[in-house]
């Protein structure tokens, strides 16, 4: 390395001279054989764009083994020298370039300026932000320029620079944060702050832009991670729809070809080199510059360019006819060593490697700009000051630009000249439909203005979104529009009115002291009058809306609870008794003869309708054991929906109880102490730890030696013989008293006749039965009640709820209660939202007593007094009731009083019909300024709105905004205000004339913005792509070609674009609401075309080009033409993601994948063939079959083509183990099992996996034997039968090869014929009888020796005795 300060170089000067470097060098070598004299020193910087192509060069020129011996020379150099002297770094490495100050310092001024523009309401906020951000983009590229110029010039071998530089490590975007400002940064939502982060990392951030960065910090950290996951993946599927693309052989002899179209300037880069052309390339003259098959390199490519040729037909694996392959000749060189593919070269998987590596380098998702930057391109300033002349074609018109700048569109190409004022040249330019004019015809402007910003070449329709921005209000004040909004209501569908702005224009804000008035406050103060600080400006009264009696309670916060009974209920002969357990308090109601009541809701609580206040506590229904339950005839209850509270009696009568004790037990049957179907006393221990309670008979259940249930039945055991008698009770019957029940045996009382097995044989159980009387109507306390008329009242209900249902058997040991009576609430003309309060209160004689009453409130809130903030004045509140007091309907509880905050003139807003006053405006002294104009005579009449600077008179400039109130001789008045710049279609949220606070939102923006490339960009996008995503919203195609025309709907929204084809007839597009049409009236489209903007259907897209070119063409060639167009745009649209992300992928690899993305059709129609409708097969076997039909006559199948993604692709590939071992293992391998398919092994994966050598690289000779039979002709299309075509039956629809079947084991001869061994003979002179020689004797029967044919005796018995010899 030397030391000596290298001169300005910029990149492309230091490109050309390594690319001149290596050239020359190789000019040398190649013209001299190698000469002993030194090689001269060239002093070039050698950065790692020179590195890469001396290697290049290198490989290209001297082969693999020299190239490697000079990367080492080359690595050992750098060592050499890293060691002697090291790069250092160190903090004061990072210069800070000294122009950053000024160029901030002049961002800043620029964004002051459209701040005041924005103030003075010249521009709307959408522009302010347009404007701010695009400052912003520019300064900071002005600064990384300012950081590379402070290096070079200042200190080139700054350590930081040379990395950076050199490609070492980092990037200028790198240093520019270290040494520059860190820029813009976007927030969570991905729309770009428009505060930048004006420092660096060497001079620290502050905490607001700390912040701002970890933003991009954090979006940065979780990116990377997902990428590094979803690129692995996304190279795995490629891989697997890409591995059996290996290439097969020479040249499969296609006459297809892709066309390569040279750019604008006519260059083609390295598009061509590699390639072989599909036809000769003749230049311009008439030269032929290549052959067909000829292999274009670097030399030949630039020749071509020069030759002036702008598109080369050249030969592609998309149009490759090799079967399940690809040829060498269309895959052309591999870009490993620059020579042809050698054959057997995996290019599938070369590919899939190559398209998913720079995953990892995209990003996930590109920021949505708030407004697109609209970097100022093609910007022409005036060379001298001079007067402007359009040309005589001239037609411009008023246009507005993003940033809110008045200019001028040009409609039609014309010339504009500067006519210099003094001596110099003419400036002439051309302008071109669609250009920005900044300048008037006859403007005299200055040198260095900026005239234009001219369109490049075709004005292509962008595609463009509807985004919204809102306006929020700085100032509290009235609202008043210009007149130039023309506000128009609009109805949407929903039915609700918005005003839209149709027209540029502002809306003010005249400021003011805005009050919030509380519901139904009402202004006491007439409009236009002045009012004193404390004065009451309005009034808010609240009603009782019911009445009653009030009660006033102390509540926390900033309110009274005024509490007024509207209706209340007491229990007047139940006194209200608590007692404490430890279990909490229990409260109880105890009226008149003992009468109990438990209640359920304690004193203090809520209760809604419909809910249980109190039980009734009550022994008399209370059983001793569980039992089973029997209604007699007469009772019955309600149907209830749940049998959740009991069931309500509708009609009184006898419960009968038949009681058994049931005990429920888990335990080993070990420790059961009785047995079953025996008798047993009371106390008697059934199991381990547990007694009976009463004598009875036992029965006991048990299931897997474990215990169930014992069940013990009382009552008196009877022996019967009888069958009829043992019969008639076999299901349990109830039997009267005086009943016979059998012989000798009469029932005393009612009992429960059972048949029941003891040791002794069958008897009769007569179980004892209770009877239990139930009220038809249950016992109701006497009531108090209260009420107000016409508002809400309520009432108690008692009922008798039946805990169980007829004939449910009750399986307890303890008792358990039959009728629970129940006090029910029941409400009338409450609203849902009303409960009813449960109080204790003292009875009015005995005040020790208390009783419970039931209350239904009206609770109204009254505030406190309030001190004034900035958006309500303080407040006065009144209480015009007491404690006791009872008012009637509508009386006043409460007044609050608004009081006026600072001395002004009150005004009340417009009023609108129906609509109460809300707000009110106090236009206090501080609100308007008085100017002082002297002698001078105003120019400006009252009610006039003015802004800074407009004059006022004579010599005397407006100092700030508003409208002028009076003009009083030479003393003017303005009242303040702030304008706001609304853009047509604009929503205004506020109407003319209403009252607005500090933050409120004004309007709502409505703009379009360019869509950002496509909001999916990087990674989403390329697997949206590879995977043939069918998008959301996707665009509107046109079908076939013809003209456009568009039709406005019934309103202003709607529009048909119809196409009029080339044969009349007429195909209508309907357009939803919110897309743009991308065509214009008249236009001529042809079929695949986009009407309207949004992302492309790619299966839609295949189908427009079939359906069009089936029209004109045979089937086959339609859908070859229909795929490669597909093709094409695939290729191209990966391509674009990769390129906008500055990563260079070679076209071939993209070619690859694509085309196993198009190679199926689907068969909509087998025809005679024997293939099955709806099958995906390859187009080339369909081609093959439909060849053989035409030849017998048959009727060839009908198809349509497909684009697969490539995870569909790679379960739809032949091999079904290479399929398997993907996705879906278990599917596949059924299918593939139901189906009987074979597996061919001819991809990598599946011969890697059954563990045989792989047909690619070495072992691709072990196979070429297989590949030579499969170029040979199809073995499917084999016996010309009457049908025709038959597959063979083993084969999957795949038409795939037999293997050759194997050759015999033993390397024998045939035996020659006897002609062959006559000819011998005679040739040699041998005489057949005389001839002693083996080879010239046929052995005969009798020479061979006895002995070889006498079979073993003991094997043939061996064989007989197992059965596979017969006797014979």
């Amino acid at each position: 390395m030397t030391a000596t300060p290298a001169k300005k170089i910029s990149k492309k000067a230091a490109k050309k001279a390594a690319e001149a470097a290596a050239l020359e060098v190789a000019a040398t070598i190649s013209n001299s054989a190698l000469s002993k004299q030194a090689p001269p020193f060239r002093n070039r910087i050698i950065d790692k764009k020179a590195l890469r192509n001396l290697v290049a060069w290198a490989y290209k020129h001297h082969g693999t083994a020299t190239t490697a011996s000079m990367a080492d020379e080359l690595k050992d150099l750098g060592f050499h020298y890293a060691t002697q002297a090291a790069v250092s770094i160190s903090v004061d490495d990072l210069r800070i370039p000294s122009d950053k100050a000024a160029l901030l310092a002049e961002a800043e001024e620029q964004i002051t300026a459209t701040e005041e523009r924005y103030r003075l309401g010249e521009i709307t906020e959408v522009e302010r932000h347009t404007k701010v951000i695009d400052t912003w983009t520019e300064t900071n590229e002005r600064l990384v320029a300012a950081v590379r110029r402070n290096f070079n010039e200042n200190d080139p071998l700054n350590s930081v620079w040379m990395m950076a530089n050199s490609g070492a490590r980092g990037n200028m975007s790198q240093v520019r944060q270290l040494v520059g400002m860190r820029g813009l940064m976007a927030n969570p939502q991905g729309e770009i702050i428009d505060l930048p982060i004006r420092t660096n990392f060497r001079e620290g951030l502050t905490v607001t832009e700390y912040v701002i960065s970890s933003y991009g910090a954090r979006k940065g950290l979780v990116d990377t991670a997902l990428r590094t996951a979803d690129s692995g993946y996304l190279t795995r599927r490629l891989v697997d729809v890409a591995q059996d693309v290996i290439v097969r052989e020479d040249d499969c002899g296609t006459t297809r070809s892709i066309p390569i179209d040279a750019d604008e300037k006519g260059k083609f880069g390295s598009k061509l080199i590699g390639r072989l052309a599909a036809e000769p390339v003749v230049s311009e003259d008439g030269e032929t510059l290549v052959e067909r098959n000829g292999e274009i390199d670097p030399p030949l490519s630039l020749r071509i360019e020069a030759g002036g040729v702008k598109t080369v037909k050249v030969r592609s694996p998309l149009t490759c006819e090799a079967s399940r392959s690809v040829c060498r000749k269309c895959y052309g060189w591999a870009l490993a060593h620059n020579q042809l593919v050698d054959l057997g070269e995996a290019v599938g998987i070369v590919a899939a490697q190559s398209i998913g590596e720079p995953g990892t380098q995209l990003t996930m998702r590109t920021f949505h700009t708030g407004g697109v930057s609209t970097a100022e391109t093609g910007v022409v300033r005036s060379l001298v000051d001079g007067t402007i002349e359009f040309g005589p074609k001239a037609r411009v018109r008023g246009f507005r630009t993003p940033h809110g700048v008045e200019a001028q569109l040009a409609e039609t190409d014309f010339s504009l000249t500067v006519k210099p004022s003094d001596k110099g040249k003419l400036q002439k330019l051309d302008i071109v439909n669609g250009s920005i004019l900044f300048v008037a015809d006859g403007d005299f402007v200055p040198g260095d203005t900026i005239l234009a910003q001219i369109a490049a070449g075709v004005t292509v329709k962008k595609s463009v979104e509807k985004a919204t921005k809102d306006v929020i209000c700085d100032l509290a004040g009235q609202v008043r529009y210009e007149e130039a909004i023309q506000p128009r209501e609009v109805t949407d569908r929903q039915g609700n009115i918005t005003l839209k702005a149709q027209r540029l224009g502002r809306m003010w804000v005249f400021s003011g002291d805005v009050y919030n008035l509380p519901p139904n406050a009402l202004p006491v103060v007439d409009g236009n009058k002045a009012v004193t600080t404390g004065e009451v400006l309005a009034e808010s009264r609240l009603v009782s809306e019911y009445g009653g009696a009030v009660r006033l309670r102390e509540s926390a916060g900033d309110s009274r609870e005024v509490q007024i009974v509207t209706s209340s209920l007491t229990l007047k002969d139940c006194k209200l008794v608590g007692e404490s357990t430890h279990s909490g308090e229990i409260w109880h109601l105890e009226g008149k003869d003992n009468i109990r009541y438990r209640l359920n809701t304690a004193p203090g609580s809520k209760i809604g309708n419909g809910e249980v206040i109190a039980e009734l506590a009550d022994d008399r229904f209370r059983t001793k054991t569980g039992g089973t339950v029997k209604f007699a005839p007469g009772l019955s209850i309600k149907k209830a929906r749940s049998a959740k509270n009991g069931f309500e009696v509708s009609k009184g009568g006898t419960l009968l109880w038949i009681p058994q004790e049931t005990h429920e037990i888990n335990k080993d049957i070990s420790l059961l102490m009785i047995e079953d179907g025996q008798w047993i006393e009371a106390g008697t221990e059934v199991v381990k730890d547990i007694f009976s309670q009463t004598a009875g008979i036992v029965t006991v259940t048990q299931k897997n030696d474990i215990l169930r249930e014992i069940i013990v039945r009382s009552g008196t055991l009877h022996l019967v013989s009888d069958s009829k008698t043992l019969a008639k009770y076999a299901d349990g019957k109830m039997a009267t008293p005086g009943e016979e029940i059998a012989k000798g045996l009469k029932a005393e009382a009612i009992v429960f006749v059972e048949v029941v097995e003891t040791p002794d044989g069958q008897a009769l159980l007569l179980r004892p039965v209770e009877e239990y009387t139930i009220p038809d109507e249950a016992h109701l306390p006497e009531l108090g009640t209260v009420k107000q008329n016409g508002g809400p009242s309520l009432g108690l209900k008692a009922t008798q709820r039946l805990s169980f249902k007829d004939g449910e058997l009750i399986k307890s040991v303890d008792g358990v209660e039959l009728l629970r009576t129940q006090l029910i609430l029941e409400t009338y003309d409450t609203t849902p939202q009303m409960t009813v309060d449960v109080d204790a209160v003292a009875d009015k004689r005995a005040k020790t007593i208390e009783r419970l009453q039931l209350t239904i409130l009206e609770t109204l809130l009254v505030r406190r007094d309030t001190l004034s903030d900035a958006s309500h004045g303080s407040t006065h509140t009144d209480l015009q009731v007491e404690d006791g007091t009872t008012v009637k309907r509508g009386d006043v509880v409460a007044t609050t009083q608004i009081l006026c905050k600072e001395d002004g003139v009150l005004q009340l807003p417009d009023l609108v019909d129906g609509e109460p006053i809300r707000r009110l405006i106090v236009e206090r002294d501080g609100d308007t300024r008085s100017i002082d104009l002297g002698s001078a005579e105003p120019v400006v009449s009252v009610d006039q709105r003015i802004v800074d600077g407009d004059l006022l008179a004579e010599g005397v400039e407006a100092p700030c905004c508003g409208q002028v109130e009076a003009i009083d001789a030479h003393t003017l008045t303005i009242r303040l205000g702030r304008p706001y710049m609304v853009s047509p279609d604009s929503v205004l949220h506020v109407r003319d004339g209403e009252l607005v606070q500090r933050g409120d939102a004004l309007a709502l923006l409505v703009f379009e913005r360019q869509k950002t490339g496509d909001i999916v960009q990087g990674l989403p996008r390329i697997e949206e792509l590879l995977e043939a995503r069918r998008p959301r919203e996707s665009t509107i195609l046109c079908r076939k070609s013809g003209t456009v025309q568009i039709k406005q709907g019934d309103d202003d929204d709607s529009i048909t674009v119809s196409v009029i084809e080339h044969d009349d007839a007429l195909t209508e597009y309907p357009i939803l609401l919110g897309r743009n049409v991308m065509v214009s009236d008249g236009q001529q489209v042809s079929a695949g075309e986009s009407l309207t903007d949004g992302p492309i259907n790619p299966h839609e897209l295949l189908e427009c080009f079939f359906e069009d070119l089936r029209s004109r063409k045979p089937t086959m060639e339609a859908a070859q033409e229909a795929i490669s167009r597909l093709q094409f745009r695939m290729v191209t649209e990966v391509q674009n993601v990769y390129k906008s992300q500055g990563v260079s992928i070679s076209d071939k690899h993209i070619e690859v994948i694509v085309r196993q993305m198009t190679s199926k059709v689907r068969i909509e129609d087998a025809g005679d063939t024997t293939l099955l409708p709806g099958e995906l097969i390859e187009l080339r076997q369909v081609e093959q079959v439909n060849s053989a039909m035409a030849i017998t006559g048959g009727a060839p199948a009908e198809f349509t083509p497909v684009l697969l993604g490539i995870t569909k692709a790679s379960l739809n590939t032949d091999s079904f183990i290479s399929a398997a071992s993907f996705q879906e293992t278990t599917r596949v391998l059924t299918e593939a099992a139901i189906e009987g398919k074979s597996d061919w092994l001819r991809g990598l994966k599946e011969n890697v996996i059954i563990g045989r050598l792989i047909p690619a690289g070495t072992g691709f000779s072990g196979f070429e034997e297989e590949l030579r039979a499969e170029a040979g002709p199809h073995p499917d299309i084999l016996e010309e039968e009457a049908m025709g075509y038959r597959r063979v039956q083993n084969l999957r629809p795949d038409y795939t090869v037999e293997m050759p079947a194997p050759a015999p084991a033993a390397a024998v001869l045939d035996d020659p014929s006897d002609a062959d061994l006559e000819a011998t003979r005679s040739r040699h002179g041998i005489e057949a009888s005389a001839s002693g020689l083996a080879a010239f004797t046929r052995p005969s029967l009798e020479d061979v020796l006895e002995e070889e044919l006498i079979a073993d005796p003991a094997a043939l018995e061996g064989l007989q005795e197992e059965g596979l010899l017969t006797d014979e």
